[in-house]
């Protein structure tokens, strides 16, 4: 107890001394338990925001971030985004050195002025004004401050005080200030846990979090929003690129949006019209047609980001897209959707968070989220995804990137929260089928064939398709690596766009794979599909963990041994099963030198607690041990 008075006391001195008139970057006044095992501490953090009208903001921003070594260098950049209607008033960054002494004041000709986009945007309004410092020494403070003026109050700044692991925190203070015209509606979420204060009433917010000790970003974490605090704050009146809205909900949002997003976007001309048409002319089944419209949407156009319109959220017309051949995320999307509305099948624009790791949007509070937009099919046995930014995936499939989680449609009458398919585990299916002969040496000979789909699908999609020949060899020399000395003399893939299948086919020999001990040749029974790894071992585990998707291997492999040899042991039969999933393995004799080696692994997603760790650890060190099974032979 006096060990944590003695802490809040030194950080209430911090603070008094942070904001009096004369900063204090001393890193030396900064807790201990606030620099223990961290890469940097956040001092302070100030986000004030005072919206003066349904069409006006002011955001004042204030940070200084020491970071302590090298692994917190990300710190090191100072970045505003900007674009025309949101401009950057009195910027100022100052370095200061582990002491607290100032060692350099950031010139207005050392800041970078570039494209947010640069390098894959055509055109875009939305730039970056940044800073990069060049650290020298260990610790140091990077202090930053600068105003926002805006007309878009469709896009309050949320309060996330936690961003990043191995990061303490001092403070962290959220303001805003509005008027009686103007509702303000939030949304808090895990705040359990946390030295956090609020002051609230009609037309201002206040939230402060105090003394944070940073976390580290343990094996299978859940991401950081998922138990960190956040506020979302939006207003009923708000205003996006000039344009006024209203609205009290999802559904009269995703009205606002349709109205004024995308009206006016999808007029195609009448020959346009005519020619779309005849693609299904003979075709009455409004799926078949709508695989036929994205099939000629995936060959005529490629992606390219474009940020235009609406804060980047209007997409350009169809007409644009059709005549030009490509577009964003937005772009094609309308498109695709346009060409649909031509030949009579309804779908509907959706917007969703995306990327490998899920998350939703917020189903409990309306405002402008998410990065990426995909098209909705509703359909009497189930709504139909498309993801209309790629040339390479299936009529119908999503992957790792949309799939599981709440996603926005928008539809004519207004938006509806719809979630996205969940992938079983039976789908993010992995199949081995092949066959390897050994001689007197321990030389392998091999052939194999790998058939994967749904995620599993995706990761194979996106490693291995359009790669050459060169290339190819090196990622499954790779994924081969429990192999040495390997030659191929055959590596075939092929995406199977109809079957939703990835397939390879491999062929080659490898010196040595059975290893000689003696009069022992010890031979590895997994050829082709070794590569389980038992994670990490944390003594002293904080977070919660995290299987985020379901999978399934079955692999059937066919062993031929050399006759002139003695087989002295065959691997026992295998069998584990757990709540985080299951595996087994079997070898069947054929004959006396020929084998039928069966493998399954099942892996089953959820959400566990930090107790269930080491078993589920546990669990993966026993595949990994059999795995690397072998049989032995004797001379």
């Amino acid at each position: 107890m006096k060990k944590i008075k003695i802490a809040l006391l030194l950080i209430v001195l911090f603070i008094s001394q942070t904001y009096s008139q004369d900063y204090n970057f001393n890193v030396a006044s900064i807790p201990e338990n606030l620099k223990e095992d961290v890469n940097s501490v956040i001092l302070f953090e100030d986000i004030s925001i005072e919206i003066k009208s349904q069409n006006s903001m002011l955001i004042t921003y204030k940070k200084a971030v020491s970071v302590l070594n090298k692994l917190g260098d990300a710190n090191k950049y100072v970045t505003v985004y900007y674009d025309k209607n949101r401009k950057i008033r009195n910027i100022k960054t100052i370095i200061y050195n582990s002491g607290g002494v100032e060692i350099k004041k950031v010139k207005s000709k050392e800041y970078k002025d570039v494209s947010q986009f640069d390098g894959f945007s055509l055109y875009s309004d939305n730039r970056i004004y940044y800073y990069e410092h060049v650290p020298i020494d260990y610790p140091y403070t990077i202090y930053s401050e600068y105003e926002i003026e805006t007309i878009n109050t469709g896009f309050i700044p949320s309060w996330e005080p936690i961003e990043s692991y191995l990061t303490s925190i001092v403070s962290s203070t959220y303001k805003l200030k509005t008027n009686d015209d103007l509702r303000v509606r939030i949304n808090e979420r895990n705040f359990d846990g946390f030295l956090i204060s609020k002051n609230n009433n009609s037309i201002n917010l206040e939230y402060k979090l105090l003394n944070f000790e940073g976390v580290e970003n343990e094996p299978y974490s859940p991401i950081l929003e998922n138990f960190t605090p956040k506020v979302l704050v939006g207003l009923n009146k708000f205003s996006l690129e000039g344009v006024n809205g209203e609205a009290n909900n999802w559904k009269e949002f995703g009205k606002w949006r349709y109205d004024n997003l995308y009206n006016g976007n999808d007029n195609l001309s009448e020959p346009i019209k005519t020619q779309i048409r005849k693609l299904v002319e003979n075709i009455t089944n409004p799926i078949e047609k709508a695989k036929v419209i994205y099939n000629y949407v995936q060959n005529k156009t490629r992606y390219i980001s474009i940020q235009e319109g609406i804060g980047g959220w209007k997409p350009i017309k169809a007409e644009d897209v059709h005549n030009l051949g490509y577009g964003d995320c937005k772009g094609l999307t309308n498109y695709t959707k346009t060409l649909l509305d031509v030949v009579g099948v309804k779908s509907h624009y959706s917007v969703v968070w995306a990327g490998e790791e899920k998350k939703n949007v917020n189903p409990d509070f309306f405002s402008m989220q998410g990065n990426h937009v995909i098209l909705n099919l509703p359909n009497d046995s189930g709504d139909i995804w498309l993801e209309c930014t790629s040339q390479k995936v299936p009529f119908g499939h999503l992957g790792d990137f949309t799939d599981d989680r709440d996603v926005l449609v928008i539809t004519p009458e207004g938006g509806v929260i719809k979630h996205t398919k969940i992938y079983k585990t039976e789908e993010n299916l992995q199949t081995t089928k092949g066959s390897y002969t050994i001689d007197n040496e321990g030389n392998i000979t091999a052939d194999v064939y790998f058939e994967s789909t749904g995620t599993q699908y995706d990761d194979n999609l996106l490693g291995n398709d359009g790669k050459n020949q060169k290339e190819l060899d090196i990622i499954f020399k790779k994924y081969l690596s429990n192999i040495n000395n390997i030659k191929f003399s055959k590596i075939e893939v092929f995406n199977n766009k109809e079957a939703f299948k990835f397939e390879e086919k491999l062929a080659f020999t490898a010196t040595n794979y059975g290893v000689l001990n003696g009069n022992q040749l010890l031979v590895p029974m997994n050829a082709f599909n070794n590569g389980s790894d038992a994670p990490a071992r944390i003594r002293d585990r904080k977070l919660p963990f995290e299987i985020s998707r379901s999978f399934l291997d079955i692999d059937e492999v066919k062993i031929a041994l050399p006759t002139l040899l003695k087989i002295e042991y065959i691997p026992e039969k295998v069998a584990l099963n757990t709540k985080f999933g299951t595996y087994s393995i079997e070898v069947i004799k054929i004959d006396d030198y020929n084998f039928h080696f069966k493998r399954t692994l099942k892996i089953i997603s959820g959400n566990y607690q930090k107790e269930d760790y080491e078993p589920y650890r546990n669990f993966r060190k026993e595949i990994a041990k059999h795995d690397n099974s072998k049989i032995i032979l004797i001379k």
